[in-house]
């Protein structure tokens, strides 16, 4: 009858061949390839053989929502307003509507809100006429006037025309406004403008449309870059709040 076996003695074999040593050399080695697979999975693959692009940095947002926003329409003259001179016609300048930057013949940052809408459409649409000059209008409607066919035909209408300064005294001035339609995306206001004239008073009142776009008010050009096509003349100020340079 053979002899029983020994009891296994590992006490004098080398440390690499005893069973504890390989099992936790095993396990080191399983928690090293699902390291490795765990960062070739977070960089979408070993890093040259990837074709996705970076992640884009996130594009500053209005944090503000419609809900958030007030939309009640004035119906007196804004307080905290000034009036300053450009060329010969005044325009208003808020202390909390704006605008906020003006640069050169521009001028820009106006509030989300009723306000700064009526604001922006007086500046707007004063630094975009032809009286104002070249170096103002050109800017202001390709920078501040939303992109398409009637803003282009605007640019050429102007460009066409032969510069010449204003004659003292022949150029409207802002005399009221009133709200036709407003939310927090796009606001329809009647600009009223007083027209030089001797004896009755006449008006015109400019319906001008502008649009929230890119964190500030923008002017929509009128059909065909045509003003008149958007013009309306009368010879009182019914519906309409009296505001202007005094």
């Amino acid at each position: 009858m053979p002899a029983p076996s020994a009891p296994q003695d590992f006490a004098d074999r080398p440390p690499w061949t005893r069973p504890g040593f390989i099992a936790s050399a095993v396990l080191v080695l399983i928690v090293v390839i699902a390291g490795v697979v765990v960062a070739i999975a977070s960089r979408g693959g070993d890093g040259g053989g990837s074709t996705g692009a970076p992640p884009a940095s996130p594009a500053p947002v209005d944090s503000s929502t419609p809900q958030d926003l007030p939309t009640e329409v004035p119906t007196t003259a804004p307080a905290g307003v000034r009036w300053e001179l450009l060329g010969q016609v005044a325009v208003p300048i808020s202390s909390s509507a704006g605008p906020t930057r003006v640069s050169g013949a521009t001028a820009a940052g106006y509030a989300h809100t009723p306000e700064g809408a009526l604001i922006a459409a007086a500046q707007l649409s004063t630094r975009a006429g032809f009286s104002s000059g070249r170096d103002s209008w050109e800017p202001t409607i390709s920078q501040q006037f939303e992109p398409g066919a009637d803003r282009d035909r605007l640019l050429a209408v102007l460009r066409d025309v032969q510069d010449a300064p204003a004659q003292p005294g022949s150029l409207s001035e802002i005399a009221g406004f009133s709200y036709q339609s407003y939310s927090p995306d796009t606001a329809v206001i009647g600009l009223a403008f007083r027209a030089p004239s001797v004896g009755t008073a006449r008006y015109h009142i400019l319906s001008l449309t502008l649009r929230w776009r890119d964190g500030d008010w923008r002017m929509v050009a009128p059909p065909g870059g045509a003003w008149t096509s958007v013009n309306r003349q009368t010879t009182d100020l019914v519906g309409v709040v009296e505001w202007g340079a005094r």
